[in-house]
Formats: structure tokens, C-alpha cells, sequence
């Protein structure tokens, strides 16, 4: 009898975080593009520094929720991007309106 328990509690355990992950996790392709190497956390000072290897000056970086807002010029026109500061990737395009 007990065993029974065991397996039913395990499989309701299983189905539970099988939940979990198909909500948690973000869509197939719903990823932007790579800025930072690796899929894992960035800081501020990461961005600034890929940024201004890439040309950039004048760079100025908020805080966004997730996101590092990053505005400055580049070949002389004003630039703004947003990096995932849990990723490192470009905000992808239909997440612009994220709150």
C-alpha cells in the first residue's frame, strides 16, 4: 500500500514540474540574437565594454527589469539597444513591449 503512495506521489511530483518548465520556459525562437557569448548573466560593465569595442561612444546604460537599455553613437547616429542581463542576448523583436 505504501508503495503505491510512493509512486503516485512521485508521479504527481514529476507532472508538477514538468508544468513548471513548459511555463517557465520562453518560446522557440523567441530569443534575440547573440551580443555577449555564453547564455548566462552580464553586467553593466560587460555591455559597456562590448559596446565600445564595437565603435560606440558616448555609451549610457540604464537598468530596465531584465534588460541593460544601452544608448549612444555609433558611426555618427544616435544607437539604443537592449541586452538580457540574465542572457546577454539582444532583446528579440516582439518583446519590445515587455514590461
Amino acid at each position: 500500500m505504501n508503495r503505491k503512495w510512493i509512486l503516485a506521489g512521485s508521479g504527481l511530483l514529476l507532472l508538477g514540474l514538468v508544468g513548471v518548465a513548459m511555463v517557465t520556459a520562453e518560446p522557440e525562437g523567441a530569443q534575440g540574437p547573440v551580443f555577449i557569448a555564453g547564455d548566462k548573466p552580464v553586467s553593466e560593465d560587460q555591455v559597456r565594454q562590448k559596446l565600445q569595442s564595437d565603435g560606440w561612444s558616448n555609451v549610457q546604460i540604464v537598468r530596465d527589469g531584465q534588460y541593460f537599455e544601452a544608448m549612444g553613437s555609433k558611426d555618427g547616429q544616435a544607437t539604443r539597444v537592449a541586452v538580457n542581463a540574465q542572457t546577454g542576448r539582444l532583446r528579440a523583436a516582439d518583446d519590445e513591449d515587455e514590461d
